[in-house]
């Protein structure tokens, strides 16, 4: 009896010491050791001795059951890869685990006001709204479930440490959220660049709907450069010379300005915006939903644990894929923007009706039916751009049938991986470039202190120059591919046998230069653009409860 009350008591105490064990400094160098070298040899997964980007990729997934975005693998190379060789080693591996779970403690502690090394929803809840991030209580308790995979209701340092080890950005409860939420980009375009996760897939209504009201302010707010840039593209200077042309030559940009202002005033700067605006949710749509069809496709063909830790090439590959569908389904409405666009407006049905009643009309009847002339002007006037759409529909189906929706569609699609990949390195390697730099900066930081971390100014400048020099790479594709689309308009009055026979034209009269007509406006509009949709659309997302 006395030998089971004292292995009771034993058992107790034993239960008691791992209880009060303190989650970080308790651990024993060599159990930190194992363990670290253990999680190294689990991530490199070839065998070779070192991880590289698809290791990361895939350590991402094992550790957080959330994929990772590809800047994130890159921000881990460049933190911890001081060979510049584009792997990590075991040792830099272990310099990193070490610092990182060190600034993981910090901030654990610092969250953890009971002292009792758990962390509960309400502390989670109060470290959020100190950092100014708004959260209800399904969304801590969706965060909590993540990051708490035994389920016992709160989450230890173990837990907290898994989720975040190879997260390479600054250890702040912000940028730890950030990861975790479901995160988006906005392209050269300020369209919305839906994350494909899980999570986003089960909100996947609620981000279209913040993504379209975000792409339709923005794009309404930035429609007069879009419409300056096919005025400039479809007035080539191979028109048939007469007075009145000559006159009104649009060959800068506030002649252009004042060609479409006369056309219709301030309104005609928003012909075609309707349509633009209206393509927003379909194209978004078909990109989110080949792009995750092409994943799962791709991770059977790669033999890959799961559709998110798909190769970073075979990630690429997904998002062409998508890019290319996405064209050519929502091409037919680009189009008839265009030509819309390129149709002279405002001028052609009063000028006729003006005319034509000055010519009939007696002196003696004019004053007298003046207010009559003009009542029946503007109806028609209104009723010519309510049916303008399907008129102009009507006419190109009549023309060509069904193909004269798709002229140029091979230029089209031919730009969309080359875009992809420029922006997609550049804006890379812009990143590296700077991580670097700042390691180098060692003045004024204690030994051991990481580099800072890209801010968002950063990398939203990142975004920006790699977007314009993507678009600029491929504009050309994209004036041939304008041209095609607005050829019989009164814009643009030419008929063009193939792609190749409008570049040729084109160069023939302009030269190389002539490539680029319409680039200054496309470029103008990229820093408003980009700005109020992620303005609108980060309200848009607290509207509806996923921000």
């Amino acid at each position: 009896m006395t030998d089971t009350i004292d292995s009771m008591d034993t058992t107790l105490q034993q239960q008691q010491h791992q209880q009060q064990r303190h989650p970080y400094y308790d651990e024993k160098a060599g159990e930190r050791e194992t363990r670290i070298k253990s999680l190294f040899d689990s991530l490199d997964r070839n065998g070779t001795g070192v991880l590289d980007a698809d290791c990361i990729l895939g350590g991402f997934l094992k550790l957080t059951h959330l994929p990772a975005h590809t800047r994130y693998a890159t921000d881990l190379l460049a933190m911890c890869d001081t060979a510049r060789d584009g792997l990590i080693d075991y040792e830099e591996f272990r310099a990193y685990v070490l610092e990182k779970e060190k600034d993981l403690w910090s901030l654990f502690a610092d969250i953890n006001k009971s002292g009792d090394n758990r962390l509960h929803p309400n502390e989670l809840e109060n470290a959020l709204k100190s950092a100014g991030i708004r959260v209800t209580k399904d969304d801590i308790e969706a965060f909590m479930h993540v990051i708490d995979t035994e389920g016992n209701g709160y989450i230890d340092f173990q837990d907290w440490r898994d989720f975040l080890l190879l997260l390479p950005r600054e250890t702040t409860i912000a940028e730890i959220y950030q990861y975790y939420q479901t995160s988006t980009q906005l392209t050269h375009d300020a369209e919305v660049v839906f994350p494909h996760t899980d999570e986003a897939a089960g909100n996947a209504y609620k981000f279209l709907a913040a993504g379209g009201v975000a792409g339709a302010v923005s794009r309404t707010c930035t429609a007069p450069f879009d419409r300056l840039k096919v005025f400039l593209i479809t007035q080539t200077s191979y028109q048939v010379k007469s007075a009145a042309s000559t006159a009104s030559s649009p060959s800068s940009i506030a002649s252009a300005v004042r060609s479409i202002y006369s056309q219709g005033g301030f309104r005609a700067f928003f012909v075609g915006n309707g349509l633009n605006v209206f393509k927003i949710v379909p194209e978004s749509s078909i990109k989110f939903y080949v792009f995750e069809t092409a994943k799962t496709v791709l991770a059977e063909l790669t033999n890959s644990e799961d559709k998110n830790a798909i190769p970073v090439g075979a990630r690429f590959i997904a998002g062409g894929v998508a890019g290319l569908c996405s064209q050519f389904c929502i091409y037919p409405v680009e189009t008839l923007k265009t030509r819309i666009m390129s149709t002279n407006i405002g001028g052609n049905t009063s000028s006729s009706s003006s005319s034509s009643s000055s010519s009939t009309a007696k002196p003696s009847s004019i004053s007298s039916s003046t207010s009559k002339t003009a009542a029946v002007a503007s109806s028609q006037a209104s009723a010519a751009k309510q049916s303008m759409i399907f008129n102009t529909a009507k006419q190109m189906y009549r023309s060509q049938g069904i193909r004269a929706f798709w002229p140029g569609l091979t230029l089209g699609l031919m730009g969309v991986f080359p875009y992809q990949a420029l922006d997609m390195g550049i804006y890379e390697t812009l990143k590296v470039t700077y991580l670097q730099y700042m390691k180098t900066q060692s003045t004024g930081r204690v030994a051991g202190e990481p580099a800072p971390q890209p801010n968002i100014l950063v990398l939203w400048s990142c975004g920006m120059v790699s977007g314009c020099i993507g678009a600029t790479s491929v504009y050309p594709l994209n004036m041939i591919r304008t041209r095609l689309q607005a050829q019989g308009t009164p814009g643009h009055p030419y008929r063009y046998t193939s792609a190749w026979d409008a570049a040729k034209k084109s160069y023939q009269i302009d030269g190389a230069k002539g490539f680029y007509r319409g680039l200054g406006p496309t470029l103008f509009k990229v820093v408003p653009s980009v700005s109020i949709s992620y303005a609108v659309y980060e309200m848009s997302k607290r509207s509806l409860g996923i921000s």
